[in-house]
């Protein structure tokens, strides 16, 4: 048998990941819905004066980047390109 306070504190952890849950649901939702389109960005599917995507801290293999919405080619280039440390 299980006493009140067992089930008080069931309940309550409950509630807490639910709302953990919900935060990295709406944080997620959040970054994707402020990325720019390709045209914005000035994308293309081939690299420009020695830059491409996959060099780029951005870029998110296979072929997505944290900035440009849709799909990106490893050896596009788009205005947010910025050098991955060596």
């Amino acid at each position: 048998m299980e006493n009140a306070h067992g089930t008080k504190r069931r309940k309550v952890l409950a509630i807490g990941v639910a709302v953990i849950g919900g935060a990295l649901t709406a944080t997620t939702a959040r970054a994707q819905a402020q990325k720019v389109a390709q045209a914005q960005a000035q994308y293309q599917d081939s690299p420009k004066n020695g830059q491409q995507c996959s060099d780029c801290v951005q870029f998110q293999p296979p072929s997505s980047c944290k900035l440009v919405d849709g799909k990106i080619d490893p050896k596009g280039w788009c205005m947010f390109f910025v050098k991955k440390p060596s």
